[in-house]
């Protein structure tokens, strides 16, 4: 089937608007800002998401340090990503879409996003090394609960 004319035209520009918001949200989910209680605004989703909250108090200072020692890097991500997305916004105000460039440019906006959520599962990684047997799997146990409403199939 082939869309031609006001209908093709149509469902491009709803594709294209479908994927800037699937992009935007995404790229706020990995680069997003959130708030510690004691410092102010701080970097990184993770630390405001629903893995910290599933950290155990006590192993919550090796995470923060970890994520400290990573601050730059973070902020080198998101700041690319930034750029990609401004880069995205400005193909769209265009009177006339040059459908290359935009396609370029979104591709760079989805890499940019990829390159950001594989560094912050290294750094998760780092932690998990990091944290003991007993606090990975309270940690764990809680992470599966707030989000898919129950603990982790066993593997015993």
């Amino acid at each position: 089937m082939t869309l031609t004319g006001r209908t093709g035209t149509a469902v491009l520009g709803a594709l294209i608007v479908s994927l800037c918001i699937n992009l935007l949200l995404a790229g706020m989910m990995i680069g997003g800002r959130w708030y510690d209680d004691d410092d102010g605004p701080r970097h990184g989703r993770f630390l405001g998401g629903p893995i910290m909250r599933s950290v155990p108090e006590d192993a919550r200072p090796l995470v923060k340090e970890v994520f400290d020692s990573h601050k730059a890097e973070f902020d080198t991500h998101r700041d690319a990503i930034r750029q990609a997305r401004l880069k995205v916004a400005e193909l769209l105000k265009a009177d006339t879409i040059d459908q290359a460039q935009l396609s370029q440019a979104m591709n760079d906006l989805l890499q940019q996003s990829q390159t950001m959520r594989q560094f912050g599962y290294g750094v998760m990684l780092e932690i998990a090394q990091k944290l003991p047997p007993d606090v990975r799997r309270e940690m764990a146990d809680k992470w599966a609960k707030d989000r898919f409403g129950g603990p982790p199939p066993s593997s015993e």
